[in-house]
């Protein structure tokens, strides 16, 4: 008994003394501000990603970058059945990015695909396709985002 309250009283005192910090706890702290100059394509991809690099810019850095985008998004059919209707889709987004940072300037793209089943409900499929921009253009901000602070 008197072993595991000593045990139980050693390993408290270790990890109260335990300097404990996540490893990435500092990655979404960014020192610089982001401007969208402008963009273009799908207007719905276009509005989530600047909403997303609005939220992580840090407006009072005295470190700017220009963002210049260009979004396509198509929705191709992938898959029919032995009558001929349509079974599965897949959503192909691919955004072009011009960075601008000082007087230097780096250009790349961002190919997201996400494959999903034709719904009967329209309604529903409409809302899960929105569902589905949504998530991409998150992912899309998300590789940005890595890559200006590799850019630093």
């Amino acid at each position: 008994m008197l072993k595991k309250i000593f045990f139980i009283i050693l390993s408290l005192n270790l990890l109260n003394h335990c300097d404990y910090t996540p490893v990435y706890s500092k990655l979404n702290k960014v020192d610089y501000k982001i401007v969208i100059t402008s963009f273009s394509g799908d207007k719905d991809v276009n509005n989530l990603i600047a909403t997303n690099l609005k939220r992580t810019s840090n407006e009072e850095s005295d470190q700017i970058i220009n963002v210049i985008f260009n979004t396509k998004y198509k929705k191709n059919v992938l898959a029919k059945n032995s009558a001929g209707s349509i079974t599965d889709y897949q959503t192909d987004v691919v955004t072009t990015f011009i960075i601008k940072k000082d007087d230097d300037s780096e250009s790349f793209s961002v190919n997201e695909k996400f494959n999903f089943k034709k719904m009967t409900d329209k309604y529903e499929e409409k809302n899960y396709e929105r569902n589905i921009k949504k998530n991409l253009a998150n992912s899309i901000s998300e590789k940005l985002i890595l890559r200006l602070a590799v850019i630093k």
